[in-house]
């Protein structure tokens, strides 16, 4: 049986930019277990698959300088 989680959906707020997006992929794709990343500027989403943690997904856009949540 896996461990990979086939989406988990947040919402980031704060991210106005292409650049914004960049940081938020680039901080989730550095987190240990993340398969895959997708952010969404214009509905402020951020989806994730893979086994991490939510929180380390979390700390990881908070330490980024972005609010998030889960959707």
């Amino acid at each position: 049986m896996s461990n990979e989680n086939p989406g988990v959906d947040f919402v980031v707020q704060g991210m106005t930019c292409g650049g914004c997006a960049a940081r938020v992929t680039g901080v989730v794709q550095g987190v240990a277990g993340v398969t895959d990343v997708k952010v969404d500027l214009n509905g402020g989403r951020l989806s994730v698959a893979g086994s991490a943690d939510e929180a380390a997904i979390t700390a990881a856009v908070e330490g980024a300088g972005y609010a998030v949540s889960r959707a």
